[in-house]
């Protein structure tokens, strides 16, 4: 009886966690139901979400965006989280209550805003690699060697605010309250150089292949040059060879450049033999391959990391820097057993959007996928017995790091498709430039596009 005197979305939620398979007490719908409705009746004092309703705002934020989110909130309270206005009553400023971005930011992890090797990632990474196999294992010394692999992708140049530590990121200089009276008027072109147009990062891998973990942050300006990347790479192998004794005794978030662990020998190094001081605790001449001096005066083993191997694609400013690694005769101490090898994966994909839109010679023959993708599409006999073999999307150029594609466009069955069903005096016509262009007729676009091949 009492059922009717209820207003009916109560009833229809009873019934719903009645059901034998019905809503549960875990269940996010049940727990936003609840908590929007303690948020509502919380007069007194902040009311405290649950961690898991602010991850899943969290999560509708990442996703859809903070307009979503505003959307589905409504205006809220501007100035506390879960109390009505004094002018309007709590339903009056809320669609859905959920948590305001303030609760949402306190709950987000903090992000490193600078360049640097950060310094809880590599002592995670030291702990984890200890236990692969190891380059040295002695009662003295401990090294394990890895091999760095640094990309970097291109971002939005802007200034924007961090709610966490309330101060401007993206720039190479803190935009702060000292800066602003400096520079009452800015110049326009010197903020643009201040902003940061890439954001990378160094990735750290046992050379066993079983350990890798991303332990540096690396931010670019448009004016990188090859010499600023390498050094990028001196700074960041000076860091990760840091001991674990060592790197246990800072305390900052990034592993500052002067970091005291010294291993270097000047005097080995230059007569490329242990000198008379060295030779009854070292085994090497190279700092990497030695224990610390402080580890030797506290007479513990020194655990550290070996860096043997830098890959990275072959952009002009990376291809300075690894020419400069293999070539240079005064590299730092700890940078001589480092060797700069171009990264296989990017080779291949330069490789393969090459072959897109231009012409490769190969055996005598001149290759381009966009005639195989023509003969995929429109050609009567060919294109049934192309389609099973290989999917349109592993010929089109695109910049993405999808090894499948081209297996399937080198793959031994489409090229038997091909010497099978193709005459030898076919003749394929494809443009050099994607038909919206030249049929737009945009500025700068020649009025007629030939792909023009030289021969013999």
């Amino acid at each position: 009886m009492y059922l009717d005197q209820l207003d009916p979305i109560v009833v229809a939620l009873q019934c719903a966690i009645d059901k034998e398979d019905g809503l549960s007490k875990d269940h996010i719908f049940y727990k936003l139901i609840h908590n929007a409705l303690l948020s509502a009746s919380s007069t007194v004092g902040r009311f405290q979400w649950p961690e898991d309703i602010v991850d899943f705002t969290n999560t509708i934020e990442m996703n859809g965006g903070g307009s979503t989110v505003n959307l589905m909130r409504g205006p809220g309270d501007l100035r506390t989280d879960g109390e009505a206005n004094d002018k309007t009553g709590f339903w009056d400023n809320f669609n859905i209550p959920l948590p305001s971005k303030r609760t949402r930011q306190r709950r987000k992890c903090p992000a490193v805003t600078t360049s640097g090797v950060i310094t809880d990632n590599l002592k995670n990474f030291q702990a984890m690699a200890h236990t692969s196999s190891d380059f040295i294992s002695t009662d003295r010394l401990k090294v394990t060697p890895v091999c760095l692999s640094r990309d970097a992708m291109a971002i939005k140049p802007s200034g924007d605010i961090d709610n966490l530590t309330n101060t401007i990121v993206g720039m190479t200089q803190p935009i702060d309250i000292t800066y602003v009276k400096e520079n009452p008027y800015p110049d326009c072109d010197e903020l643009k150089r201040m902003m940061y147009t890439e954001a990378g990062t160094i990735i750290g891998t046992t050379l066993d292949n079983h350990i890798g973990l991303s332990l540096a942050n690396d931010f670019l300006t448009s004016k990188t040059s090859g010499a600023d990347v390498l050094k990028t790479l001196d700074y960041a192998c000076k860091a990760i060879q840091c001991c674990e004794a060592c790197l246990n005794s800072c305390k900052l978030t990034t592993v500052p450049e002067d970091i005291s662990c010294n291993s270097v020998c000047y005097d080995c190094l230059s007569r490329k033999e242990l000198c008379e001081s060295c030779i009854s605790c070292h085994k090497s001449i190279y700092p990497q391959l030695r224990a610390c001096s402080r580890c030797v005066c506290l007479n513990i083993q020194c655990r550290k990391l070996a860096v043997l191997a830098i890959t990275m694609d072959c952009e002009s400013n990376n291809a300075l820097a690894m020419r400069s690694i293999l070539e240079r005769e005064d590299l730092p101490a700890h940078m001589q057993l480092v060797n700069a090898i171009p990264d296989a994966v990017h080779a291949g994909k330069k490789t393969f959007r090459a072959s897109a839109n231009w012409w490769l010679l190969k055996d005598g023959y001149r290759i381009n996928n966009m005639i195989l993708r023509s003969l995929r599409q429109f050609d009567d006999k060919l294109g049934p017995k192309l389609r099973p073999v290989i999917s349109d999307s592993s010929l089109r150029n695109r910049d993405r790091m999808d090894f499948q594609a081209i297996l399937e466009a080198t793959s031994p069955k489409l090229q038997s498709v091909i010497a099978d069903h193709c005459e030898t005096e076919k003749k394929v016509t494809v443009t050099l430039f994607p038909d919206p262009f030249w049929r737009a007729k945009s500025k700068g676009v020649l009025d007629s596009i030939t792909d023009i091949c030289e021969g013999e």
